[in-house]
């Protein structure tokens, strides 16, 4: 019981602490918050024009974004008050999933209503995205290694494939 209370705060407080990033203006925070990759993918006219549709969303996005603010800390007021309750915590997650669910949708359509739309190379890459520290896009045709992965040159070989022995 201790070891889910430690998880559920954990998960609270990230939670909480997600989003941070949404209400920024400025930056990558809201291409961030919903698909990581995109704030580096995007070029500058691709995301004024985002930004512009999602502010003028902002009277939807607060009350949605206090909503999950508000469930979440009940959430967690929930687990920290000793008397853990499954089905009052449950009714606080739906609370914020389906908040955050709304966020989402708002997000999506302002993405899919962004000037100029994505390029088929943009998506390609927001489709192969691998999250990791060491991510880099792909700049060139695809099939060519990234530098930092390049192979040194291939040894002499004999008649039988084989390295020559110098």
């Amino acid at each position: 019981m201790k070891k889910l209370r430690c998880f559920l705060l954990t998960l609270a407080l990230v939670g909480a602490a997600s989003l941070a990033p949404a209400q920024q203006n400025g930056g990558n925070g809201i291409t961030d918050r919903f698909f990581p990759a995109l704030g580096r993918l995007l070029t500058d006219d691709q995301r004024q024009s985002l930004r512009d549709l999602m502010v003028s969303q902002r009277d939807q996005l607060q009350p949605l974004e206090r909503q999950i603010r508000t469930s979440r800390q009940a959430l967690l007021n929930q687990i920290t008050s000793g008397q853990f309750d499954e089905n009052q915590a449950r009714q606080y997650a739906e609370q914020s999933a389906k908040a955050e669910s709304e966020l989402t949708l708002i997000f999506a359509k302002a993405l899919s209503q962004m000037q100029p739309p994505l390029t088929a190379q943009q998506i390609r890459q927001l489709k192969n995205f691998q999250p990791g520290r060491l991510q880099d896009f792909d700049q060139g045709g695809g099939d060519e290694p990234q530098s930092h992965m390049k192979l040194p040159p291939p040894l002499p070989r004999d008649t039988n494939d084989l390295p020559v022995v110098q």
